[in-house]
């Protein structure tokens, strides 16, 4: 419980940026290969995230700690871990090309940044995470970053609009050179259909939220699919 209140005190900008950030398609061939793939999980707390036009002043009077409570409770019936984790496991396994879950505590503080050589024209992985190969024993690393929970949008102060919402990304890393092999990103926002506030179960709130969660999963497993 500590944990998702002080997860959803974080309030997150969704920058239009994010609609525009680099990708990499999977290679036509990329599951034909040999190699041997670990998957990271890095699957957030429910939160609340911001999108719109907002000032340093707009974003300190929209705290949102009014969203604290509701999103606690739903919290306690949906947790989207599972479903995450069966998706890339039935895909990869579909493919011939099983995932290897491990067990290391990912802290951007304590990676160290990669220099790349600046002849090259791959595109890298911010972190040194080469050394993975030899104490993991794999040759790919799959990282899934996943979070869900309320957005809300703001122009201003004003608030124009509230929808549950879900983002996953993914980046396959080469850890022969620290190369992206993959990177792309699976997001839903979805409408609540009724008020939000609706104590003590806050359904409409919920049935949004699980309604993003299920839509961005699918767009996931389409997209990797193809």
């Amino acid at each position: 419980m500590n944990k998702v209140l002080k997860t959803v005190g974080l309030l997150v900008i969704l920058a239009t940026i994010s609609s525009c950030a680099v990708k990499m398609p999977l290679s036509t061939n990329y599951f034909s290969n040999q190699k041997t793939v670990g998957v990271i999980y890095l699957i957030d707390s429910i939160a609340v995230y911001k999108e719109g036009s907002q000032g340093l002043l707009d974003m300190a009077l929209t705290s949102g700690n009014r969203f604290k409570e509701p999103l606690s409770i739903v919290s306690k019936k949906i947790n989207p871990d599972d479903a995450i984790k069966d998706l890339y496991k039935q895909l990869f396994d579909s493919k011939g090309k099983p995932l290897n879950e491990i067990d290391f505590d990912f802290d951007g503080k304590k990676l160290t940044k990669f220099e790349k050589d600046p002849r090259s024209q791959k595109l890298y992985y911010y972190h040194d995470l080469r050394f993975l190969k030899e104490e993991e024993g794999i040759d790919e690393l799959l990282i899934i970053h996943a979070k869900h929970g309320l957005l809300v949008s703001y122009y201003g102060m004003i608030e124009t609009g509230k929808m549950g919402y879900c983002r996953i990304d993914a980046e396959i890393i080469n850890l022969s050179d620290n190369s992206i092999l993959f990177k792309d990103f699976s997001n839903s926002a979805e409408k609540i259909e009724g008020k939000m506030n609706t104590p003590p179960d806050y359904e409409n709130l919920k049935n949004a939220i699980a309604q993003a969660i299920s839509k961005t999963i699918s767009l996931e497993r389409n997209k990797m699919n193809n």
